[in-house]
């Protein structure tokens, strides 16, 4: 579940971020500050924000599950993120989604 902003422009209608891989230190504070978290199961859930880079609307879908296997609930550890935005980001990989920006959450069980 992604969102685009009208004509492959960043939010507001500013020019979109260049694709690039990249972090910085605080892009996990920022993202979790305004975060949305849908728990769909016991094993997954749907992290929806904005992305700390381009400021896209983003959704990262965080499954325990990979492989099958025992079953466990979401608990505590770090995932990594990463931008998931259909934005028409300049130089961006065929395929890909995003503007490159990644970092990692923590998931706390409340």
């Amino acid at each position: 579940m992604t969102a685009t902003a009208p004509g492959g422009a960043g939010p507001g209608g500013r020019s979109a971020v260049p694709y690039h891989e990249t972090t910085e230190d605080d892009y996990a504070a920022t993202y979790t500050a305004r975060l949305d978290i849908t728990h769909v199961n016991e094993e997954t859930a749907v992290l929806s924000g904005a992305c700390p880079r381009c400021g896209c609307a983003c959704a990262y879908v965080h499954t325990r599950r990979t492989f099958r296997g025992a079953r466990r609930r979401l608990g505590d550890g770090e995932i990594p993120v990463h931008c998931t935005c259909a934005t028409g980001h300049p130089g961006r990989p065929e395929g890909e989604a995003g503007c490159g920006a990644y970092w990692n959450v923590r998931l706390e069980r409340r």
